[in-house]
């Protein structure tokens, strides 16, 4: 396995920080393999918009351009109200600033993009490999799927997401991912099937509260809008009601919910041709991502609320560091798990908390608490909201650096 003091590393997930990591540790020569629980697919997941930060990581990949194409490059963070007052809008991913735009698109264009580069690469992913058990020793760790075949390497990187498989061989009494009280509902309407929208509005990422509820919009991939809303549900969906979804019957209730809300809300909500729900979770903080051969990243070591708008650009800055560390420390590998940890841990969790935080400004309330955030929101996000952003979209990891 071990060739020239660069280990072959085992990669469990292939979502976005798994793909990420695989290109990452080619490009430091460095071999891997990616094993995924569930069978290939296109069109995966809901929207979402990866920042500045994250867009630097791809640009290194050589990606920038191509998914700046394909989705929505977006310059501004606008607040509403739900009579469609304007509370504040601020500069958001200025490239000049920031190096790169920040960029609305599907998960699905993302997948497909860092997928494609795979294939072009010939770097191996495996699907409908679902993770049941891990055996590690001084030597080699072995991962053991539930199809009765394994692999083994020099090391595991654990890159399942949330509801980590690895995770709980790592911790087996760590924390569980907590249910924030919110259902997470999203959306794509093709431009066509809505009013005219100027072009200036499709580049901004528009947030209305109102006391009937949050609902965000922006352009998404290239010829669509995507949306999404957050419902507060005291109890979570199980993965049978989440897969049961009944269109009609929630579109009815969001456009009983929005009504009255500003354009292109409604027309937005009555035209969505692709829908996705599911139930927000976080964790705070891990005691430690890493233990023995094995290591987490992205979301199993670290699971952020979408609220936070960062969770695939932190996933994608997990990819590249760990594997520059495991680049320049080779064959140091307990060194790069200890370096990984402690200068990404206060990063991420700052952030995690934060996006639990926002949660909160999306919840039911009266008329008169609404018109009080409403306040709040001119007040504080016209003074602070870009100097907030700032320290999250100016990181950047030096690629070239040794160290």
């Amino acid at each position: 396995m071990e060739q020239n003091n660069r280990p072959h590393v085992l990669i469990i997930g292939g979502g976005v920080a798994g793909p990420a990591l695989a290109l990452f540790l080619q490009k430091a020569g460095i071999s891997c393999a990616v094993y995924e629980a569930y069978p290939y697919t296109e069109r995966v997941g809901a929207g979402l918009n990866i920042a500045s930060n994250g867009m630097k990581v791809l640009a290194e990949l050589g990606l920038a351009q191509t998914l700046i194409a394909r989705g929505t490059p977006t310059y501004v963070n606008r607040f509403q109200n739900e009579l469609g007052w304007t509370l504040a809008e601020i500069p958001y991913g200025d490239p000049v600033e920031f190096g790169q735009p920040c960029v609305s698109m599907s998960r699905a264009t993302l997948f497909e993009a860092l997928a494609s580069e795979m294939k072009r690469k010939e770097i191996d992913i495996y699907y409908e490999k679902r993770l049941t058990f891990i055996t590690d020793d001084q030597d080699e760790v072995v991962a053991h799927f539930e199809d009765g075949t394994s692999a083994d390497g020099d090391l595991l990187v654990g890159a399942d997401g949330v509801h980590s498989a690895v995770r709980g061989h790592i911790l087996p009494e760590g924390p569980k991912p907590d249910y924030v009280g919110i259902i997470g509902i999203g959306g794509f309407v093709p431009l066509t099937a809505l009013p005219p929208i100027p072009k200036k509005e499709l580049g901004a990422l528009t947030y209305t509260f109102g006391p009937k509820g949050f609902f965000g919009w922006s352009g998404g991939d290239s010829g669509t809008v995507m949306w999404w809303a957050n419902l507060p549900q005291e109890k979570e969906f199980t993965k049978v009601e989440l897969a049961d979804l009944d269109w009609p019957a929630v579109q009815r209730e969001l456009l009983a919910r929005y009504r009255g809300y500003p354009k292109p809300i409604e027309a937005a909500i009555g035209n969505t041709t692709s829908l996705l729900r599911l139930n927000v979770y976080d964790i705070l903080s891990l005691r430690t991502w890493h233990r023995d051969r094995i290591v987490l990243i992205g979301d199993a070591a670290h699971a952020v609320s979408p609220n936070s708008g960062q969770g695939a650009s932190l996933a994608l800055e997990d990819a590249m560091y760990l594997a520059k560390l495991l680049r320049d420390v080779a064959p140091n590998y307990k060194r790069a798990f200890d370096q990984f940890e402690t200068d990404r841990k206060e990063r991420v969790e700052k952030i995690v908390a934060e996006g639990r935080e926002r949660a909160r400004d999306k919840e039911i309330m009266s008329w008169f608490r609404s018109r009080m955030r409403d306040i709040m929101i001119i007040i504080f996000v016209r003074l602070y909201g870009k100097k907030s952003q700032r320290w999250k979209l100016d990181y950047k990891i030096d690629w070239d650096s040794n160290g």
